[in-house]
């Protein structure tokens, strides 16, 4: 029996992945994700002045994940997996966009999302990826294209073709493009110090072994 490729949409969190599932579901790709845990995480996440995923998650519960049908249910499909995910999927033959971001967005998006102190990792975070990337393609059945937010919000158009070309299944890049919302670029790095003030109690300093002053 022939095994298809599964397609996911990866990255550390606030990265711009749910901004890639739509732009690949709107470009023709059939993409799967669990509404119930959509709704859930819209009501815990949504505040007054901000929500983080107005247009939707486009996650997986971890039942899905944990099936005795996964990944093979998902064949020819678009699922997304958060970084730590990936090195625990069974092997199987997957095709991975990994999304980058400067970690200052990143973290001014966490913080907006769950007004807490974000994880240390975010200190190192260009490592980290380095790190990752490089523990995923030893696995030996990921293909991964890496993308930097910051050329989804430019320049869509350019990056759907490119991951057309390394073998994604898309039908339709222009309404893929389209999809893409700059107004939803709402989180930079150079708010980082205002959106830290804005949160009550909020703790910056950091333990000696990261601390580069």
């Amino acid at each position: 029996m022939k095994i298809e490729t599964v397609y996911i949409v990866s990255g550390y969190m606030r990265s711009g992945t749910s901004m890639m599932m739509k732009a690949l579901e709107k470009g023709g790709m059939t993409a799967r994700y669990n509404t119930a845990k959509d709704r859930i995480l819209s009501d815990k996440y949504e505040h007054p002045d901000y929500h983080p995923n107005p247009e939707g998650f486009y996650e997986l519960g971890t039942k899905e994940f944990e099936s005795e049908d996964f990944p093979t249910m998902y064949q020819g499909q678009l699922i997304k997996a958060l970084h730590w995910r990936l090195k625990d999927l069974p092997l199987f033959c997957y095709k991975v966009v990994f999304m980058l971001r400067d970690p200052r967005e990143i973290e001014v998006s966490y913080l907006k999302m769950f007004r807490q102190r974000p994880p240390f990792v975010l200190q190192t975070y260009h490592e980290f990826i380095e790190k990752t990337l490089s523990g995923l393609s030893k696995r030996g059945d990921m293909d991964i294209t890496s993308v930097w937010h910051n050329d989804m919000i430019q320049t869509p158009h350019q990056v759907l073709g490119i991951l057309k070309q390394n073998g994604f299944p898309i039908t339709n890049i222009k309404s893929g493009a389209e999809s893409v919302n700059p107004d939803l670029y709402r989180s930079k790095g150079k708010d980082l110090d205002r959106v830290r003030k804005s949160i009550p109690g909020l703790r910056t300093d950091l333990p000696d072994c990261l601390n580069k002053s």
